[in-house]
């Protein structure tokens, strides 16, 4: 062989060597990669919690070295980091307020334990036993029934339905109250939507005996995989309407200067800093809360229906195991029929859910004289004590009315049972809930305490040099953040000062600034501990923490522009608002 033979031969073997190098490594680095990987599923994984548990604690440790502000807010990323990851459950993490505040020095154990219990809580604990009311005398199924007549039994109109009464309603009253009324009620309005168990086994046995004379039975208690795909269709279809129903609740909130803390906090700082005479009032309030809370609600439908699309397509399967539409109009309009007349049980709760909206509507109305003022008295009625009030009577009342002139002729007198029974209130109460409040409660006040609010709110000052639109765009971002650890009303609270403050600065009318802050501080869509209306939601839909931060990321964005698109336009009509920077409105 030549010379030039030999080179050619020589660097074909040189190459294929290089080749087979390569496809080796290859081999290798893949190799490598399904170890690591299998090394995580294995080990890493299955302790993940413990992983958090353990190391959170101490990557944040450098913190409590550095003044109260960044021990208070070691406590609050702790708390958010196990919030976010589960890696206690979420009753648990609430109760570490009452470790680490004392511990750091920034509250005392008493003082912890005392925001465990508010008048928020008492609230929400007023609302829950009384839709545990409704629960127990079955009136959520007469309403379930109802409502589905009416909209129809496609799952996005009804859940349109469910978010108009939720924020209608959470206009009035308490947010937290609306949302625990409405839950058993889309629980039982999902629940007819479907098959039960029963039903998709006998609808499933039933097709196997038209094909086969021989039909294989179940065993007890082993559901078929066309009933554990019903289950799961049946729980998909539930977590976007419990979600709708409490974003509904918060929007519907500030509406009015009475649907939630935050508004009213906001109108007594207000006339603490400019007086009464300022052209703010209840209508004027309506007029811009009312247009943000129906545009965003309508926009929320819309954003729920695209983000739980996938969702609500698989209802349209034939083994989804949901009812055919004329087979389901028929079968809720015979159901509905057998139920009769209102029963006594039914309307005695129907009339204490009445008697608490009116009471809680017309205590102070703001525009008008309440009957609050008729007790000329120096200690104010709270909502917590009206709650407790019909509750109270609630236990009181009988469920029959077998007594006086409601007995029958010829009828023994007999004792009947109250229409609420204290073991029927204790297992069926989510109490892990009332924990959630107050952690929040307790995080909101061991920032303020410790002046890690006023820290974070003094950097906002800087603002002011910025365009008008862009400090409003950025202080709403900034309020809706926040407002996702702590409590609405304790953020505006803190918040609502400071912004003053900038608009005093940045020559800008108060209302500019302080009225899109405050709704803002409702807006707390990603976190369970956000309002107790996501805690109840979070807890009754068994929710992981993705299902509500993925909603919640873009209704913040919804939320935001809508807001600040109104304020720009009936703003402007009603407070005389400007987008240019000059003189206060407000001297």
């Amino acid at each position: 062989m030549d010379t030039a033979g030999e080179l050619f031969c020589t660097q074909d073997i040189r190459s294929t060597n290089w080749f087979g190098w390569f496809i080796f490594l290859l081999k290798e680095e893949f190799s490598t990669m399904l170890s690591c990987k299998t090394f995580f599923q294995t080990y890493v994984s299955p302790k993940m919690k413990t992983l958090v548990i353990v190391l959170t604690p101490l990557l944040l440790l450098p913190l409590i070295f550095n003044g109260a502000e960044a021990r208070a807010g070691y406590c609050v990323l702790l708390m958010t980091i196990f919030w976010l990851t589960s890696a206690l459950p979420e009753a648990v993490t609430s109760l570490l307020p009452i470790v680490l505040f004392p511990l750091l020095d920034i509250l005392s154990t008493s003082e912890v334990c005392a925001l465990y219990i508010k008048q928020s809580n008492i609230v929400f604990f007023g609302g829950v036993v009384l839709a545990l009311g409704v629960e127990r005398s079955n009136l959520h199924r007469r309403i379930a029934l109802r409502v589905i007549l009416t909209f129809g039994t496609n799952p996005r109109w009804l859940m349109l339905g469910f978010m108009s009464v939720s924020m209608s309603l959470s206009l009035w009253i308490s947010n937290s109250g609306v949302t625990a009324m409405l839950i058993p009620i889309v629980n039982a309005v999902v629940d007819e939507l479907f098959h039960d168990s029963m039903d998709v086994e006998m609808g499933a046995n039933s097709l196997a005996s038209q094909h086969s004379s021989i039909v294989t039975l179940q065993e007890t208690g082993q559901p078929t995989k066309q009933c554990s795909r019903s289950n799961d269709i049946k729980q998909k279809v539930k977590v976007p309407f419990l979600i709708a129903v409490s974003y509904a609740a918060s929007l519907g909130g500030t509406g009015t200067l009475i649907g939630s803390g935050a508004p009213l906090a906001f109108k007594g700082i207000f006339e603490d800093l400019y007086g009464s005479d300022t052209g703010l009032s209840f209508a004027t309030w309506m007029a811009i809360g009312v247009p943000v809370a129906l545009i965003t609600t309508l926009l929320a439908w819309i954003w729920l229906q695209v983000l739980f699309a996938a969702d609500f397509k698989s209802t349209a399967d034939d083994d989804c195991g949901m009812r055919n539409k004329e087979d389901i109009k028929s079968s809720i309009r015979n159901q509905y029929t057998e139920l009769g007349p209102m029963t006594y049980y039914e309307k005695s709760i129907l009339f204490l859910f009445g008697l608490l909206i009116v009471l809680w509507v017309s205590k102070d109305p703001q525009f008008m004289p309440g009957w609050e003022d008729l007790f000329h008295q120096e200690n104010r009625i709270g909502d917590g004590t009206v709650a407790i009030a019909v509750v109270v009577l609630a236990f009181i009342l009988p469920s029959e009315p077998n007594f006086l002139c409601f007995r029958k002729a010829g009828e023994e007198s007999s004792s009947s049972p109250a229409l609420l029974e204290w073991s029927y209130v204790q297992r069926k109460f989510p109490w892990s809930v009332l924990l959630l409040l107050g952690g929040g409660y307790a995080i909101s006040d061991a920032s303020k305490v410790s002046g890690l609010s006023v820290l974070l709110a003094n950097y906002l000052s800087s603002l002011a040099t910025l365009p008008p639109f862009a400090v409003l765009l950025i202080m709403c971002f900034l309020t809706s953040a926040i407002t996702e650890i702590a409590s609405n009303t304790a953020i505006a609270s803190i918040l609502l000062p400071i912004v003053a403050q900038i608009t005093e600065v940045a020559k800008l009318n108060p209302l500019y600034l302080m009225m899109p802050v405050t709704f803002s501080c409702c807006h707390a869509f990603m976190l369970p501990v956000g309002t107790p209306s996501n805690a109840m939601v979070f807890s009754a839909g068994k929710m992981k923490p993705g299902d509500m931060m993925k909603a919640g990321a873009v209704m913040k964005i919804i939320s935001i522009f809508v807001l600040c698109s109104i304020m720009e336009t009936v703003g402007v009509a009603i407070f005389g608002l400007s987008n240019s920077q000059q003189s206060s409105c407000i001297e």
